[in-house]
């Protein structure tokens, strides 16, 4: 099975511009299904996963670093204001057999790209390649490009777009595994972890969609009590607001699927209001963080003011040394440490979960670790430590280790 990866990938793009309208109109397509593929980073899959089952989206397929699905373009659009683990979606346009380049540049140039692009649209086209003989994704990037141009130009005789190298276009995905290929649409544009929030960060930032993962592989509720004891810029507490409160992560944002002929803004502005009207702005989660910096908890207030969720999160300089209950039930333990140089000592882990059994006996816990000291996890003997997931986190492998209380 084919699908849409986001990097190892060649693109060429073309200039910026509004969408020409089309001088016919075309049929109403929000009702008809239509295949896509949300992606996540890998070991975010089953996440992904119960936020589209959330969508009653029928049927998704769990693939290596997304979730494929079927869905209408009504769905599309509210899949992309609301997913909070998906880092992209992608339409899928079309799938063939191409043995070599004469047979790519013919069957792209047959494709009606006219149904969704505009000639006037910047284009970014993204090359993969996997045991194909068409092994340069540079030359896949241009025949495919010649392709889309010479449809316009000599089939449509409209104006084509140029190809360029610019990153603020639309993604057009040509992957190639053995001899066969498959077109897919960025419907996204910029990342959805991208949220517009997060302008400051302490060391090692987690990423939007992994804090919203890492949530939800945990089964976190509103009603629990959450606590980072290392918070720094706060991005677990701040999915966490935006999860009790209903607040759809993307809803203040634009998508590359605005730019496409059939769109339908009328249905995105519906789907915006009815977002906004079941918001729970008065909810009442408890959601605590502590760090040692306390310039690193103003860059986290900053961030939470962005989000609107700065009224939920209780912030509290403190080092670990100085941890104590809150006065709150027993909830969940979730955080990503500094594994680096404060925590790199072997002894740094058994360390952590003491401090955390002595104060918080009666919390749950889990955390991330790095993959490649996952010993000192498993030498602790504990079977309340279960590995959930091993997902890459700023470019290092690590896994999302969970717990029962740990006494």
């Amino acid at each position: 099975m084919l699908h849409a990866p986001e990097a190892s990938c060649t693109r060429t793009a073309a200039r910026a511009s509004s969408p020409a309208p089309l001088p016919f109109s075309l049929p109403p397509v929000l009702l008809m299904a239509q295949t896509y593929f949300a992606t996540t980073q890998p070991g975010l899959e089953n996440a992904l996963l119960a936020e589209l089952r959330q969508l009653k989206i029928k049927k998704p397929q769990v693939l290596t670093g997304g979730v494929e699905f079927q869905a209408t373009y009504a769905t599309l659009y509210e899949a992309n204001l609301t997913l909070r683990s998906a880092t992209r979606v992608w339409l899928r346009l079309d799938e063939f057999r191409a043995r070599d380049t004469s047979e790519l540049y013919r069957k792209c140039r047959r494709f009606d790209w006219e149904r969704l692009l505009g000639p006037d649209l910047t284009l970014t086209i993204q090359a993969h390649s996997q045991q194909s003989r068409m092994v340069h994704t540079g030359t896949i990037s241009e025949v495919t490009a010649q392709a889309i141009r010479e449809h316009f130009t000599d089939d449509l005789k409209r104006p084509a777009p140029d190809f360029g190298d610019q990153e603020a276009a639309q993604r057009i995905m040509v992957r190639i595994e053995g001899d066969r290929c498959q077109l897919s649409l960025d419907a996204s544009g910029p990342r959805l972890q991208q949220r517009g929030w997060r302008t400051e960060s302490g060391p090692a930032p987690l990423r939007e969609n992994i804090a919203a993962g890492l949530l939800l592989l945990c089964d976190w509720t509103p009603d629990q009590p959450l606590l980072d004891p290392m918070c720094g810029s706060a991005t677990i507490l701040i999915e966490a607001a935006l999860l009790a409160t209903k607040t759809a992560p993307n809803l203040a944002r634009n998508f590359a699927f605005e730019r496409w002929q059939n769109f339908e803004p009328p249905k995105l502005r519906g789907l915006r209001a009815n977002l906004k009207s079941t918001q729970k702005p008065d909810a009442a989660p408890s959601l605590l963080g502590f760090d040692r910096d306390p310039h690193v908890l103003e860059a986290a207030a900053a961030n939470a003011r962005r989000a609107g969720v700065n009224a939920h999160l209780h912030l509290t300089p403190a080092p670990l040394s100085e941890l104590q209950a809150p006065d709150t039930p027993p909830g969940l333990i979730l955080t990503n440490p500094p594994y680096g140089e404060r925590l790199a000592s072997g002894d740094a882990l058994p360390t952590l979960l003491e401090r955390w059994q002595n104060e918080l006996p009666r919390w749950s816990v889990a955390f991330i670790w790095p993959r490649e000291r996952a010993a000192e996890v498993q030498k602790l003997a504990t079977d309340r430590l279960q590995r959930v997931a091993t997902i890459f986190n700023g470019g290092i492998s690590v896994d999302l280790w969970r717990g029962a209380p740990l006494r």
